[in-house]
């Protein structure tokens, strides 16, 4: 038996190759997928072939190879097998597919490739409206000629099939998962994963059908698109194998219609080549589906096996873990230079995963493979561990308002304000950390606050933020005021900021004609301190006092006779003892004859020592309140 990869097949693709005598051995197929691009009425369609890379060569134009640069595909309309279509596709890219036991690939020499072919054609829904719906499809010759279970395999050419609704239905075809680099040991369970993802949520059913033959011979290597009336020859089953057990074993292959996984116990050694059909339904309807062509190697195994891996996260096993982005969780099993390790994700080999631990990434089913590192022999598989999303923890910033006055607190609650065993605190304004870690923050300043709950339990994180504002109410008036005895004056505050609707208060309130507004007039009685408070929508206050001081009317005579008769021979300015400041007195030329700071002792008329003459003098006097000018009569 010829030694060979793991065959895999993708798209239902018509491949166009080289010269007509050319043949594709070592091919196995691909799978076709088509799927809305970006622009409207614009499809993509991709094509997947693998191949084995011990006898790869490159195809050109015109010259032998197995991977050719270019991929016809052809698109019928199913009512009538009308041609509708040729798209050409080109090569893009290729992939190592990762076995999971690397010993056994290296002492049969399994190397694999998976290679992508991609192309965009313009298809209007005027034109693919047809109820009956279409089809693609995609012929080569030849399969590997060491197959053993259909007739003559060697002459055997491979055909892949699509079928898609009319265009007014929006759907992506289910996209076949990478295959596992995998062989089959005789005689032990075998299981391995043929699912599909489907981005529409439309349900997925799957069947094993015989592969399609087509028409391709190895003379005429390449598909055509000649009318063939929709019919495309089956392969010719060995005697005693059909689709149902294509693989023949106890029991035999077969596959589960909702998880898309195979299983087999194999009975005899071989290549056995079978067909995985995935029908895509929606609302009970089936609107498409798509075949993959695949080859799996029953061998005999070394029955020599590693005992079972077991997977821990942090030293204890587990099947069940919360996962959250913020912190990545790292699984393990026991480490060893005798084992080889491959990690899967949800059955499906996870490329480059080859240690003793994993740091998972993603959600999904997480197992380890163990095998002998230098031995070829069945491998082993730990439990699955189920990594789920896990719950964020709740994270609300709750307050009783989100403006405060200044000089005031105010209380943040991280939730309820319950600080919960498991969850950490920060608290941060702007970009600066606070030092807090309860679950409350007493906050003094505006600014924008934000609060990360950490759940330590699963490394779950959540955030909220608030904007806090302060609101900051000044008012001011003069430190004191003045008003004669009987007299009335404003009281004008100045209220910062201005245009405010605000409450307003006077007290005391005897002497005012209003005590609820922000002006008012006062007629005190004595010298009273009147406290002014201005209260915003918000409730926050400001107040501002002033001194209103209470005079008599001064007395100024405007002439006296200082004559030393004893009759009004003094200057005397009554009302002035408690309000006057300064007095000064000039005669006609502007010199100054009198001058005191407070009125202790009257003017007598003298001015150094002598008797001024009459006549009329000028006069300024300072009081407390008010600063008089006038002129005095000196009489003889």
């Amino acid at each position: 038996m010829r030694k060979i990869g793991l065959l895999f097949l993708i798209t239902v693709l018509h491949l166009s190759f080289g010269l007509p005598t050319a043949r594709a051995r070592h091919i196995v197929g691909g799978e076709l997928r088509m799927r809305p691009a970006a622009l409207a009425n614009q499809y993509e369609i991709i094509l997947t072939q693998i191949w084995d890379e011990n006898t790869l060569t490159i195809g050109t134009n015109g010259m032998n190879g197995n991977r050719d640069p270019t991929a016809d595909i052809l698109i019928y309309r199913k009512r009538d097998h009308q041609l509708m279509n040729q798209v050409t596709l080109r090569y893009t890219s290729s992939q190592n597919i990762s076995y999971q036991n690397r010993a056994c690939a290296v002492s049969r020499a399994l190397k694999t490739l998976m290679g992508t072919y991609r192309g965009v054609t313009v298809m209007n829904q005027a034109d693919y409206n047809d109820p009956a719906g279409y089809y693609m499809v995609w012929e080569r010759c030849c399969r590997n000629e060491d197959i053993n279970n259909i007739v003559a395999p060697g002459g055997s050419g491979m055909t892949f099939y699509l079928e898609f609704s009319p265009l007014s239905i929006q759907s992506a075809s289910p996209e076949f998962s990478a295959p596992n680099g995998a062989y089959i040991c005789k005689d032990q369970p075998f299981k391995m994963s043929m699912a599909a993802r489907d981005d529409d949520g439309d349900e997925l059913r799957y069947s094993l059908v015989t592969p399609l033959r087509g028409h391709t011979t190895p003379s005429r290597p390449t598909g055509d698109a000649t009318p063939k009336n929709g019919f495309y020859p089956e392969v010719v089953w060995e005697a005693g194998i059909s689709a149902q057990n294509a693989i023949p074993g106890n029991p035999a292959l077969s596959i589960h219609p909702r998880t898309g996984e195979l299983t087999v116990t194999a009975s005899t050694l071989g290549l056995y080549v079978f067909a995985v059909q995935c029908e895509e339904y929606r609302n009970g309807q089936r609107i498409g589906l798509v075949r993959r062509d695949f080859q799996l190697l029953v061998i005999e195994c070394n029955p020599t096996t590693p005992p079972d891996p077991l997977v821990t996260y942090q030293q204890q096993r587990v099947e069940r873990l919360e996962f959250c982005s913020e912190r990545p969780l790292t699984l393990e099993t026991s480490d060893s230079p005798d084992w080889a390790y491959q990690w899967q994700l949800n059955g499906l080999n996870l490329v480059g995963e080859t240690n003793a631990r994993i740091t998972v990434q993603d959600t999904g089913r997480y197992s380890v493979v163990k095998s002998f590192r230098t031995i070829c022999s069945r491998d082993t598989a730990s439990q699955v561990v189920e990594v789920i999303f896990g719950q964020d923890p709740p994270a609300v910033i709750n307050r009783d308002a989100e403006i405060f006055c200044q000089g005031d607190q105010l209380r943040l609650l991280a939730n309820d304000g319950t600080k919960v065993p498991t969850y950490t605190y920060q608290w941060q304004q702007g970009t600066r950390a606070l030092t807090t870690t309860d679950a409350f923050c007493v906050v003094e300043q505006a600014g924008t606050y934000r609060l990360l709950i950490t759940d330590e339990a699963n490394g779950c994180q959540a955030s909220d933020s608030v904007a806090i504002a302060v609101e900051s109410v000044e008012a001011t008036l003069p430190p004191r005021q003045s008003v004669q005895r009987g007299g009335s004056i404003r009281l004008v505050p100045t209220v910062s900021p201005g245009g405010g609707t605000y409450e307003y208060a006077w007290t005391p309130t005897p002497g005012l004609i209003s005590a609820t507004d922000s002006v008012t007039t006062a007629t005190p009685s004595e010298t009273t301190t009147y406290t002014f408070t201005v209260t915003s929508p918000l409730g926050c206050q400001a107040e501002a006092s002033v001194e209103v001081l209470v005079f008599d009317k001064v007395y100024i005579p405007d002439a006296f006779s200082p004559n030393g008769d004893g009759i009004n021979d003094l200057w005397e300015i009554r009302n002035a003892q408690d309000q006057l400041e300064e007095i000064s007195v000039y005669n006609r030329w502007g010199e100054l004859v009198f001058h005191a700071k407070s009125y202790e002792v009257p003017w007598n008329g003298r001015y150094l020592g002598v008797q001024v003459p009459g006549g009329t003098y000028q006069y300024s006097i300072k009081t407390i309140h008010h600063h008089y000018k006038g002129a005095v009569l000196v009489m003889y």
